[in-house]
């Protein structure tokens, strides 16, 4: 199975996005808000043993970590060749190295530094995203306070997501 570990944003940051996000067109595919998420870890594909494994490491070493606040911002962007609209993502950095840290071994290694966004839409077919889409204002805000542990499965279509555990921050040292 295809895993990552994600953070999701609330309700009320779901719907600021909302606002930015594009309406579905003939060249524009927008990502099902319910699947909005910005990825702290891609985990490649794994068995159901290594799957417990990283699950075990990354449940332990998240509950060292505290709750923190996810940036949204300042301005969509366009990336891979103007194919993916997306929103830049700050805050998720440390919580990013920790899992590094927690999962050497267990899972593919990160190919770059982190890079935290939450993707919007991706163009459809072999199209471009209109240029207009990118740098529209915003800037959003949510609380993360766990982190889900995801598979996804290709359709044709589009990826299905399914949250499999979550693991909340802060664990050890709450009461």
């Amino acid at each position: 199975m295809r895993a990552f570990l994600a953070l999701y944003p609330d309700e009320a940051a779901r719907g600021e996005l909302a606002e930015v996000a594009p309406e579905d067109a003939d060249d524009v595919r927008v990502t099902d808000m319910a699947d909005w998420h910005v990825t702290v870890r891609f985990l490649g594909e794994l068995d159901e043993p290594a799957a417990s494994a990283v699950a075990r490491a990354a449940s332990g070493a998240l509950a060292t970590a505290a709750p923190f606040n996810v940036r949204l911002g300042p301005t969509t962007a366009l990336g891979t060749g103007a194919r993916v609209l997306f929103v830049p993502a700050a805050g998720a950095e440390a919580v990013a190295r920790l899992l590094d840290a927690a999962l050497e071994g267990l899972a593919e290694r990160r190919d770059g530094p982190f890079r935290g966004h939450l993707t919007l839409a991706r163009a459809r077919g072999r199209s471009r995203l209109p240029a207009t889409l990118s740098g529209i204002p915003i800037a959003v805000a949510f609380r993360a306070s766990e982190v889900a542990l995801v598979v996804s499965r290709l359709e044709p279509a589009r990826a299905v997501h399914q949250i499999v555990a979550r693991f909340p921050l802060g664990a050890r040292g709450s009461t």
